[in-house]
């Protein structure tokens, strides 16, 4: 089953694409009627694996799969490396620290430990990437340096979320309650991993999770007073029909009926709290603003056909368990479609926030 590490640390649309940023359009003067070109842009990306990318289904591996990796599974189709190329006629310096596996004690405070790029058996269990274990990676905030200009981040599933995403995965393989990762909850099963059990909606660790975006946010406009921040929310990872969802499949595997929309209705608070807290940062001023993904995402989850879809389900491909084995893990991720349309997203926004500099 696709449990232990899932999660977000841990998806026919037309993809967006926008002109990429030149000088045309964003020339900062004309000297004796010859267009000035601005000035070149500085840019950090910060976040978890939903902005490293993990699958290979969101683009070829950042970095070969031998000793010496950093185990943080940046892959080449994700929204950082896309934008970096949309942007290429604006940007100067640009580094890409986002990891899989991070949380926001990650971003602000702790090193981070990767956990690399893990395997599923021909039972669906997950192995963890030979190469493992990975030296120790600095808080991303260290990146970030005074001339930042642009500063993009998507991070918070993993402060809870992804946890809990595993723990319904185990509880679905024992037994067909639909509310049974519910019912673990309430009996105080999750304490263990943080999650109380008299806080079914856990409205608790949310308020925790929102009060780390603020400081992370304050700290961010400590260290680049100039630059623009653009906080990247999660995508629509659950169906709202979950009859689209098949039990034991290697899309959601185990998961309940009752359970997939309890833990959509859950990921819609995350990402109400992260739209919250940056709307109230811009309102104190320090320049931020949400990157609304959920919207475009709606029918494009994990359990939408292939064609259709911009989340995985636990797997890469399809193959038979005990035959051609369950695949190369995804653990539900998104692929390259996403990433091209927030890549699309945040071109048009950085276009229009920095074409009068």
């Amino acid at each position: 089953m696709c449990s232990k590490t899932v999660g977000l640390a841990l998806g026919s649309a037309a993809v967006v694409s926008v002109v990429a940023v030149g000088t045309g359009g964003s020339a900062a003067a004309d000297v004796d009627g010859v267009p000035v070109p601005a000035p070149r842009l500085s840019m950090v990306n910060l976040g978890d694996s939903y902005s490293a990318g993990y699958t290979r289904l969101a683009g070829a591996p950042a970095e070969p799969d031998e000793p010496g990796k950093s185990g943080c599974e940046r892959t080449l189709g994700s929204y950082p490396y896309v934008l970096k190329d949309e942007l290429a006629g604006r940007l100067g310096r640009t580094v890409n620290v986002t990891c899989g596996g991070a949380d926001t004690d990650d971003v602000l405070v702790t090193p981070q430990s990767p956990a690399g790029h893990a395997s599923l058996d021909r039972t669906g269990l997950l192995q963890a990437d030979p190469l493992a274990p990975f030296p120790a990676r600095p808080p991303q905030i260290e990146a970030v340096s005074p001339d930042a200009d642009v500063i993009t981040i998507g991070v918070g599933g993993n402060d809870y979320f992804s946890r809990l995403v595993a723990a319904c995965l185990e509880a679905g393989a024992v037994g067909d309650d639909p509310d049974q990762c519910q019912d673990n909850l309430k009996a105080g099963e999750y304490t263990g991993i943080g999650l109380p059990a008299d806080d079914p909606l856990l409205e608790r660790p949310k308020h925790a999770l929102a009060g780390k975006y603020r400081t992370m946010l304050d700290e961010l406009a400590a260290r680049a007073p100039h630059a623009r921040v653009y906080v990247v929310g999660y995508p629509s990872v659950f169906p709202a029909d979950t009859g689209t969802c098949a039990r034991n499949s290697q899309e959601l595997f185990t998961l309940n009926r009752g359970d997939i929309t309890w833990l959509r209705q859950l990921l819609d608070g995350i990402n109400a709290a992260i739209a919250s807290t940056t709307a109230g940062a811009a309102g104190r001023g320090v320049p931020a603003e949400f990157v609304d993904t959920h919207r475009a995402t709606v029918g494009r989850d994990a359990c939408a056909p292939r064609g259709t879809k911009w989340v995985e389900g636990c797997t890469e491909r399809i193959g038979t368990p005990g035959v051609g084995g369950w695949g190369e893990p995804a653990l539900i991720h998104p692929n390259h479609r996403y990433h091209q349309y927030v890549a699309g997203q945040l071109a048009q926004r950085i276009r229009h926030d920095f074409e009068r500099r």
